[in-house]
């Protein structure tokens, strides 16, 4: 009797461990994927719900993985899946471990080879720039240590900024940006917020602000001193993320905070262009 119960329970392990895989989260990992379509193309697969239609934006993936590619300097030498999740049950079952108790548009796996799109993006007028965002993630998660990769979320105003930069890149017309803020809102709260608070603080007050203020600050450090150098900085970043600010200063010669601070009297005294467009 006894010896039947550990079989049955044994059992039942088994049968949850397999039912994880087309039903749960390792649905990613899963041979079979009952309710989704999936597509091949020669870098990534994307699987999307069988009722649901697929964006144009996803059919370029490729040459998206290459924009993120280029501008990182970095090989993606893993295949990635995009996993579009047809509802948020759904999602909630396949990624409910990468997020963290949020609801993002998307979500990138530590290990690089998995995006997440979330019911959220359902709408969004540029699913492009939210893949280019991810790639971002992914291809600099497939170069890094598992364990760097964690301590970045510390650093997002490394990672989430630069992240929103290669998002302008692509389709996206040379000197537009796709910001979490109109640049009205964005420019007016700036003139008397601190944006000092977006890169001292993890997690931060306002995501939108954030994002946005992020944006604007890696834009003028790449216009001032080269993508080479904000490269440079970014490679010192992830080998030791608890360094991150001793290396900006390192690679840039000047404080964070500091440039922070100058990069506020410039918004404050209307010297920071906006972008011609925002979304979100």
């Amino acid at each position: 009797m006894k010896m039947n119960w550990k079989r049955a329970t044994l059992g039942l392990v088994v049968l949850a461990f397999l039912a994880a895989f087309p039903w749960g989260p390792l649905f990613a990992w899963s041979p079979v994927h009952p309710g989704y379509r999936q597509l091949q193309f020669s870098r990534a697969d994307v699987l999307y719900a069988d009722s649901a239609a697929l964006d144009p934006a996803y059919r370029e993936i490729d040459r998206y993985v290459a924009v993120a590619e280029s501008f990182h300097e970095l090989r993606c030498t893993k295949r990635i899946k995009i996993i579009v999740c047809g509802n948020w049950n759904d999602c909630l079952r396949f990624a409910e471990p990468f997020l963290l108790g949020q609801r993002p548009l998307a979500v990138t796996s530590a290990t690089g080879t998995v995006i997440f799109v979330t019911p959220g993006a359902v709408g969004w007028s540029d699913i492009g720039g939210l893949l280019r965002h991810e790639l971002s993630h992914a291809v600099l998660n497939q170069n890094q240590s598992l364990a760097n990769v964690v301590r970045m979320l510390r650093q997002p105003w490394v990672s989430e900024g630069v992240a929103g930069v290669v998002a302008a890149m692509g389709v996206t017309a040379p000197g537009r940006h796709l910001v979490s803020l109109p640049e009205a809102e964005f420019l007016s709260r700036a003139t008397t917020e601190e944006l000092w608070t977006s890169f001292a603080a993890a997690p931060q007050r306002d995501w939108r602000f954030s994002y946005t203020a992020w944006i604007y600050f890696w834009d003028r450090q790449i216009e001032r001193s080269g993508r080479a150098e904000l490269l440079r900085f970014e490679r010192a970043c992830f080998s030791d993320p608890q360094r991150c600010r001793t290396s900006f200063a390192d690679v840039y010669g000047t404080d964070l905070q500091r440039a922070v601070s100058e990069f506020q009297s410039e918004v404050r005294s209307g010297r920071v262009v906006a972008p011609e467009h925002a979304l979100f």
